[in-house]
């Protein structure tokens, strides 16, 4: 962004609209938050080292940062030894959203806020319905959907291997778009699995790029994570730069020990990537198992049509020794041994241990006598990775951490739905030091924050969503095993969820504090922008599609290596005249930039606010700026920017 001559400043100020609307009468009273957060040691999520202070929090928003000591609140807690960060934020999770979100403890003593739901192309399309239902559900902690790429094809072309056409590849790609408009937070995909396996990579492009104006992410389970791990990130990535998104290869991992150390050219394909201008990333979670359906094993061709066509297959004495000969060779790559292949629902029994029971048949006939004893679905997991690889992808800085599990009651799972965060900071921070303190937290927090489009989490900062986990650095860790998977981490002591406590004791207070939250059109996916200046201004009159004006002027600078960002932002309209108090952390992109912070209106109360410039906002005529201002108990204001 430009900076703002004075002469314009002064044109704006002219036209008297900062004093054209009355101030509250009331006088501003003492001040008083709803909780103070004390003496712990606090970590923004910029991956700035951690310094002791106070948090401060009211009308679920961060309302203050530094010593509070001698500012009143309803309520204080002592977090002497502890660590103070923004919730976590689980950006690929299978969150089960009935009853057990209404608690979401497995997620919430992991110190874990907000998920994003529906990924490996799972997600519904129609969102806004999802959201109405989303918004009636009691929820724990946040929720956000994403557009699943594989349930628009499912819906559109069925289950077999066919080629759409161009009306059906236009029709996709409308459903993709009006996802992204009713609010969905990206794009996800799994093409490692049909019927999504069966779409070629110029088809997934044309489809997926419905969502180019949303500037959002492309978020896939990439369609080989085995002896093609490499060509297939390769796919990833010209899938998200032929539909101008960023691909981000979601659970990043290398199976079969055939493959093991292929995580470094993954890495540097992405790098690359950044490079030559696409943003590309990842996400991963810290187990080398993975765990999906047991059905994964069966080559696509056999699956082609459905489960009905599948077990037909099975029956056919002609196919039945191909699917044997396919399935057995898959195993033996992914894995290596079947004794690797466990599927909980059968008491932790192996694949191994069924190939003995079932009389000593291959690997490929005991996958498909338990797939049809099952109706053809049963969950595996499968001990597939390397410590090595996993170590590379740990490390990464632009590979944030996820849980591939989310909120569950289940005791038949994989150990991630309980353990993932808890795990990276007891074992890979604290005891192997991979990581520092603040890049992990960073890689929980920020990172995701930024990568998803959020502009009012993942960071603690004054305006910013209360979404606030403390932790004892000394004892967090997981305790969920595979044979014992649903065993709680230890050591999250609180967690505020929108400024509600959420847990406390290792106990959800049930609050139902969580938001189904919504993507507006002026949340881009972007680079998180670590350890740069940034310096923005602008002034002019917003004027919302029902009517009236609003002016805004506003000159920030935030330096790098600052907490906070610098200078003045002034809103007026019939709200009356806010003037920035506090000022949170400044964000930017091309030709966009946002702001949370505390200000004033008149001489009343303080209010959080969050104010967005965005000269490429999809709803905007061509060359045309939006602004949203978004101040706590009024109307928010959107419309163009003069």
């Amino acid at each position: 962004m430009t900076v703002l001559p004075r002469r314009a400043v002064a044109a704006v100020l002219a036209t008297g609209l900062l004093l054209s609307w009355p101030a509250a009468a009331t006088a501003a009273p003492p001040p008083e938050l709803d909780a103070i957060i004390h003496g712990g040691k606090v970590f923004d999520g910029s991956g700035a080292p951690g310094r002791v202070t106070d948090v401060g929090l009211k009308d679920g928003r961060v309302h203050r940062i530094g010593d509070l000591g001698r500012i009143r609140a309803r309520t204080r807690y002592d977090a002497t030894g502890q660590y103070v960060t923004p919730g976590f934020i689980d950006i690929h999770a299978h969150t089960e959203t009935g009853p057990p979100l209404a608690g979401a403890k497995s997620s919430l003593t992991q110190g874990v806020t907000t998920e994003l739901l529906g990924p490996d192309g799972g997600g519904a399309y129609e969102i806004e319905q999802q959201l109405r239902e989303l918004d009636a559900a009691p929820k724990g902690i946040n929720v956000a959907p994403y557009v699943g790429f594989n349930t628009v094809w499912q819906a559109t072309m069925g289950e077999r291997d066919t080629r759409p056409t161009a009306a059906q590849s236009a029709q996709m790609r409308a459903r993709i778009e009006s996802g992204m408009r009713q609010g969905g937070w990206g794009v996800s995909g799994g093409l490692g699995y049909p019927p999504a396996s069966y779409a070629r990579t110029q088809e997934v492009a044309e489809v997926v790029r419905g969502a180019r104006a949303w500037r959002a992410m492309f978020t896939d389970h990439i369609r080989d994570e085995t002896n093609q791990v490499v060509e297939s990130t390769a796919e990833d990535i010209a899938i998200g730069k032929a539909a101008g998104l960023m691909p981000e290869i979601t659970h990043m991992k290398v199976a079969g020990p055939g493959n093991w150390g292929k995580s470094a050219t993954m890495l540097r394909l992405l790098r690359e990537a950044r490079a030559a201008g696409t943003h590309a990333g990842g996400d991963v979670y810290p187990y080398t198992a993975a765990s999906t359906a047991l059905e994964f094993y069966v080559p696509g061709w056999a699956k082609d049509g459905g489960t009905a066509a599948m077990l037909a297959r099975f029956a056919d004495p002609a196919l039945r020794p191909r699917i044997d000969a396919e399935t057995s060779a898959f195993v033996r790559d992914d894995v290596g041994t079947p004794d690797k292949v466990v599927l909980p629902d059968l008491a932790n029994k192996t694949i191994a241990d069924l190939m003995a029971e079932y009389g000593g048949v291959s690997i490929g006939e005991a996958i498909m006598r338990v797939l049809k004893a099952h109706n053809g679905s049963i969950l595996a997991v499968m001990h597939i990775g390397s410590e090595e690889d996993l170590a590379n992808f740990i490390t990464d800085p632009f590979v944030a951490f996820s849980s591939d599990g989310g909120v569950t009651e289940s005791a038949q799972t994989h150990p991630r739905h309980y353990g993932s965060y808890p795990r990276v900071l007891g074992r890979y921070v604290r005891e192997r030091g991979l990581l520092s303190w603040e890049e992990a937290i960073r890689k929980m927090t920020g990172l995701p924050a930024t990568m998803v489009g959020m502009v009012d989490r993942g960071y603690l900062a004054e305006g910013m969503a209360a979404d606030v986990t403390v932790f004892d650095p000394k004892t967090i860790g997981d305790r969920a095993t595979f044979e014992h998977p649903k065993q709680y981490s230890v050591g999250v002591r609180w967690v505020f969820v929108n400024g509600k406590l959420a847990l406390t004791g290792g106990e959800p207070t049930r609050a139902a504090a969580g938001q189904a939250l919504r993507r507006a059109s002026s949340m881009p996916t972007r680079p998180q922008h670590v350890g740069k200046d940034r310096t923005v201004a602008t002034a002019g009159l917003v004027r919302p599609e029902t009517g009236g004006a609003n002016a805004i002027v506003v000159a920030l600078a935030q330096h790098a290596g600052a907490r906070s960002a610098a200078g003045t932002v002034v809103v007026a309209g019939p709200h009356g005249v806010l003037h920035s108090v506090r000022l949170g952390r400044l964000q930017t992109a091309d030709g966009w930039f946002s702001v949370t912070g505390i200000g004033r209106l008149g001489t009343g109360p303080e209010r959080a606010f969050t104010l967005t410039v965005d000269r490429h906002d999809p709803l905007a005529a061509p060359n045309q700026r939006r602004a949203t201002v978004r101040i706590d108990g009024s109307p928010t204001i959107y419309g163009p920017l003069s």
